[in-house]
């Protein structure tokens, strides 16, 4: 009997106040983790995994990090989260080829 499809994950992005580019994402349903604090870290965006994704943000790692540990840290490169700087998942289109935040 084939399983049934996998529902799309909502990810909650916040990025650290003094390295903007360093951000954590926590799927929708788990705590937030104690060392993402109001004073160290912002909220940035939520984002659902089949539509667009931050630059670097890996969906497997993702998942997996997520199992494990309850968040997933990426890299950012444009240290914004803003809709230009995202990509389409899944599709050949790759997004912008600069971020101008």
């Amino acid at each position: 009997m084939p399983g049934r499809p996998r529902r799309p994950q909502i990810y909650r992005i916040f990025q650290h106040r003094r390295a903007p580019g360093l951000c954590c994402a926590i799927r929708e349903g788990l705590s937030i983790p104690s060392f993402v604090a109001a004073h160290g870290w912002n909220f940035g965006a939520e984002v659902r995994e089949n539509g667009s994704l931050p630059f670097d943000f890996q969906l497997l790692p993702a998942r997996e990090a997520s199992a494990a540990f309850g968040y997933y840290l990426f890299h950012h490169p444009c240290e914004t989260l803003s809709p230009r700087c995202s990509r389409p998942w899944g599709g050949k289109g790759s997004g912008p080829a600069a971020c101008n935040p």
